[in-house]
């Protein structure tokens, strides 16, 4: 049932610091997520943690650091000789093993406006709740899956509790994931790429296609270049990195973009940030932008819409957005919970 429009409640903030959230929901009922430039759920600062959250209501929530991924370094530790560092992308639980995805991004780069640019992703995986994980960091900074920015910030669709409701276009198949063109901030366009179910933990690149166009029900539509992507939501200064997650009980998959309406997130001091909402009822499209949200003070960004917690609201659907705000902001820079309610197309009655 298309989503017609788009309705924010008021925020639950957690005393817990840092961004970049994107928390997967596992077998065990609980959600894991990093957390970027900040303790989490523990005391100490690094470029990435990752963070175990328990409970069955989303505003009384209580978490766990797992692991201070210290082999990425401490916060704001430059790991390459251009002085880029460590961040996570999204992450997903599938068949009892946790997926993360891992890039290097620059804060400022001058050679982009001032966005901050991220280069060359890898998948890595964990199957004991986060607190070890493979492949090493080394191995991610020397020979990354994804070399460049075409598909630097791979942020997997989200399908239910372990992956549990991917039963539809082919999911119970293959995993999906989107990608903006490299930036952490104001990108330009979104990809999409798939591998196999049964090949993901393999963490070879060589086993990933992307959308090129047509329908995306048939291999032919799937190409091994990710250069010959097709875009699938293309909106230049205004694709932040972002995942999509997939409604159940509308059979629609939304996502909430995001971008710096001043053009990217270190231009002075930023209170605004814009959500743009997405609905589309396949991962690959089409793709309609439904309506925009400014949001500040909070400046909220890398908004996702969890697959737990979603109930429906006679003919809608109540959900929530786990987010971040103003990183230069305290009061907003922490792991926050946001009710959103997904507004349907009323038929007329017969």
């Amino acid at each position: 049932m298309p989503i017609v429009d788009v309705q924010l409640g008021t925020p639950t903030y957690f005393d817990y610091g840092g961004d970049s959230w994107d928390p997967a929901w596992a077998q065990d009922d609980d959600l894991y997520s990093a957390v970027n430039d900040g303790p989490g759920f523990g005391t100490l600062k690094r470029n990435i943690g990752f963070n175990r959250i328990s409970g069955n209501d989303p505003l009384t929530l209580t978490g766990h650091l797992q692991n201070i991924m210290d082999e990425y370094g401490e916060m704001n530790a430059p790991i390459a000789s251009d002085g880029r560092n460590w961040k996570s992308g999204g992450s997903i639980s599938i068949d009892g093993m946790l997926y993360m995805s891992v890039g290097m991004d620059r804060y400022v780069d001058a050679g982009y406006g001032g966005r901050q640019t991220r280069i060359n992703s890898s998948i890595i995986k964990s199957s004991d709740h986060g607190l070890l994980w493979s492949r090493p960091m080394k191995e991610n900074r020397d020979s990354p899956m994804f070399p460049g920015m075409r598909f630097a910030t791979p942020f997997f669709i989200h399908f239910g509790k372990e992956y549990a409701a991917a039963t539809v276009d082919n999911a119970d198949r293959y995993v999906y994931a989107t990608s903006n063109n490299g930036f952490w901030d104001n990108g330009d366009n979104y990809i999409v790429g798939r591998v196999s179910r049964s090949k993901i933990s393999a963490l070879n690149a060589a086993d990933w296609t992307f959308y090129k166009g047509g329908d995306g029900m048939q291999d032919s539509s799937w190409t091994k270049d990710m250069n010959k992507a097709a875009v699938i939501i293309d909106a230049p200064g205004q694709c932040g990195e972002a995942g999509a997650t997939y409604l159940p009980a509308l059979k629609r998959y939304v996502m909430a973009s995001w971008y710096y309406p001043v053009g990217n997130g270190h231009a002075g001091k930023i209170e605004a940030t814009e959500f743009a909402f997405y609905e589309s009822p396949k991962p690959w499209g089409p793709w309609k932008r439904i309506k925009s949200i400014p949001i500040q003070p909070q400046g909220w960004y890398i908004p996702r819409v969890l697959a737990k917690f979603q109930s429906r609201a006679g003919q809608d659907l109540q959900a929530f957005i786990a987010v971040a705000g103003d990183w230069r902001n305290p009061v907003y820079y922490r792991y926050t919970m946001v009710p959103v309610r997904f507004v349907t197309l009323r038929l007329p009655a017969h």
